[in-house]
């Protein structure tokens, strides 16, 4: 049972609250924080929320969507509260060098594998849960709060983004349970459509060429593919809205292990994001590049070019029992 007293002590105590989450926000991120952000309001808190890059392009209908600055907040607020992110650094450097510095509390809500560092003055983490949004749920019951229709669509936001739509191992009875008590207050059939069908045709367009230039290796169960800012700029597509490659790729009944690979800085910075099935554990491929993550989907940077990130993980790929 998760102990939200001392969260719950020190919000008392506050006024200013500052939230923020992980760099290149995903759903979980997002809904987690437009979820606790709107809960803060109705308690009367003065709230800010930072965000290092655009929210997922799925995400624009919800409430508060629009609300946060990335701008590092130049005050000194009573309390940061931080999702989704339990190493404090991914907040982006410039704002974990005001946080690290500032005397302000600080809270937590997370549920990626971490170690306690003494950083937060108090935390609720648990690397079982589905999602921090789950979290989010838990610690909106402990208050007694009864969720809108927003921060319920924030939640379920949250889940669907690290389930797969409540499709991956990761779903369990809690995500199911969570997403069935708000099923009626979302309008859960509104909801999958806004969080599935909204692509744009040049989509396909791009999907295509990156089918054409995907690698397979072990017979298949290894899939290595690459997206370019070239490609983004001729395709016109954002970062965010390639992201479900990788699920579609998943579909593919040989896979085992997705290396997806993004250009960040051109032909010297690349993202690489792994991702697998069941006990084939992501976290330590990330870990020997700085990385870190889930246990089926992690990820991590890599500098130099395409063909030496290539090899990198290929050379880790072949020693995976699959």
């Amino acid at each position: 049972m998760d102990n939200f007293s001392k969260i719950n002590e020190i919000l008392a105590s506050v006024k200013k609250v500052v939230i923020a989450g992980h760099v290149n926000p995903d759903p979980d991120c997002m809904g987690s924080s437009l979820a606790v952000y709107s809960i803060l309001k109705s308690m009367g808190k003065e709230v800010t929320l930072f965000r290092s890059d655009k929210y997922p392009y799925n995400g624009a209908f919800l409430e508060y969507a629009g609300v946060a600055t990335e701008t590092v907040p130049d005050f000194e607020p009573d309390l940061y509260f931080i999702l989704d992110s339990a190493t404090p650094e991914r907040t982006t450097e410039p704002f974990f060098t005001k946080m690290a510095a500032s005397k302000s509390r600080k809270i937590l809500f997370d549920h990626h594998r971490h170690k306690d560092n003494g950083f937060y003055d108090a935390e609720v983490t648990d690397e079982g849960a589905s999602a921090t949004a789950a979290i989010v749920y838990r610690w909106a019951k402990s208050l007694g709060h009864e969720l809108t229709k927003g921060e319920a669509e924030d939640i379920c936001f949250g889940i669907f983004g690290d389930t797969g739509g409540l499709r991956y191992a990761s779903t369990d009875k809690e995500a199911l349970s969570i997403v069935a008590d708000l099923a009626e207050k979302i309008n859960y059939g509104d909801f999958c459509s806004k969080f599935f069908e909204n692509l744009p045709e040049n989509w396909f367009a791009m999907f295509a060429e990156v089918l054409n230039s995907m690698e397979k290796y072990k017979d298949g169960k290894v899939v290595f593919f690459a997206t370019t800012l070239d490609q983004l700029r001729r395709f016109n597509l954002a970062i965010d809205e390639i992201d479900p490659y990788v699920e579609e790729i998943r579909r593919i009944g040989t896979v085992k292990i997705i290396f997806r690979i993004r250009e960040v800085e051109a032909g010297k910075v690349w993202k690489f994001s792994v991702r697998s099935r069941g006990d084939i554990d992501c976290i330590p491929i990330a870990q020997k590049f700085g990385g870190g993550g889930h246990k089926n989907a992690a990820g991590f940077t890599f500098y130099g070019t395409l063909d030496e990130g290539r090899k990198a993980v290929l050379e880790i790929a072949e020693t995976l029992d699959l």
